[in-house]
């Protein structure tokens, strides 16, 4: 008889540990995507205050003048940063660009380009719209003053239109694989709880009522879906690691916020999925005759 129930021990244990690790691995996956969504994000916000927009100021406008219009920009709704460059730093950066000053010499060494204040954009306000209205805005302000706002049109819609398209492909997969997952938990806990129906059948038969009989397990599956999160997230910041090792841009796709929002987000799931799955389980078990649990 002791073996028996040191073998029986064991057999749940190891159908608990084959939960975990069957909810852990899925939980994983779907943590390794939701991060790479998050990721993507957190990457274009900070791709998106690197486009830098001239304002281009006539030679009139002294420096004072510049100054204080640099800090009215700055402090607009709309704007990440604005710093002044001169005309002579404009010229530093083009010739750097083009490997040299020979186009300087052809234009009788004089500097073609005028003094400006560079912005760029808050994440909110980074769209092709948005931008034509901003420069609107800034012509109609400093009229006279301000000669030209340079910027690419095509950026807005290329970058926009190219993180949309990403972002689509890894939500698909991810329902993809949040349909896997929720099959692959369920019938993970099905195989669990079947090795568990006698006993839930003897405790109904000597007259445990069934709120009663799904308490404990209600509570196991909360544990379950607690410990797989964790174990699950450590897991994801272990790949994190391991690629920012690879290559330091990955870094840039995540912070602790970020890390937080998939490590509750995974263990919430878990959660739900394990609860879910064995409230389904019970109820099957919990009316089906004695005679077809054989």
């Amino acid at each position: 008889m002791k073996r028996g129930g040191i073998k029986a021990k064991r057999g749940l244990k190891t159908a608990y540990i084959a939960t975990i690790v069957g909810i852990v691995m899925v939980l994983f996956v779907m943590g390794c995507v939701s991060w790479f969504v998050l990721g993507l994000n957190n990457l274009k916000n900070d791709n998106i205050e690197s486009f830098e927009i001239d304002l281009f100021f006539d030679q009139s406008v002294n420096t004072l003048e510049l100054g204080l219009i640099e800090e009215e920009i700055a402090t607009k709704e709309y704007t990440s940063s604005a710093y002044y460059r001169s005309s002579q730093e404009a010229w530093e950066v083009y010739k750097n660009e083009i490997g040299g000053d020979t186009s300087l010499a052809v234009l009788d060494f004089e500097n073609p380009i005028n003094q400006s204040v560079i912005m760029t954009l808050n994440k909110s306000y980074f769209a092709l719209d948005s931008m034509r209205w901003i420069e609107q805005e800034l012509m109609n302000e400093y009229e006279g003053r301000l000669l030209e706002v340079s910027y690419r049109p095509e950026i807005f819609t290329e970058y926009n239109e190219g993180i949309k398209k990403g972002v689509y492909f890894l939500l698909i997969i991810a329902a993809m694989l949040l349909f896997i997952a929720i099959g692959m938990i369920n019938n993970t806990i099905r195989l669990a709880l079947f090795s568990k129906r006698f006993l839930i059948k003897t405790m109904q038969l000597v007259g445990a009522t069934p709120r009663f009989i799904r308490r404990p397990f209600f509570w196991n599956a909360v544990g379950q879906g607690v410990i797989s999160g964790i174990i699950a997230g450590i897991m994801v910041f272990g790949m994190i690691f391991l690629l920012y090792n690879y290559n330091p841009l990955f870094l840039k796709m995540t912070d602790i916020t970020t890390f937080f929002m998939v490590m509750g987000g995974i263990i919430l799931f878990g959660i739900l999925i394990t609860v879910t799955s064995t409230y389904f389980a019970l109820r099957k078990y919990l009316r089906i005759n004695l005679d077809n649990l054989y």
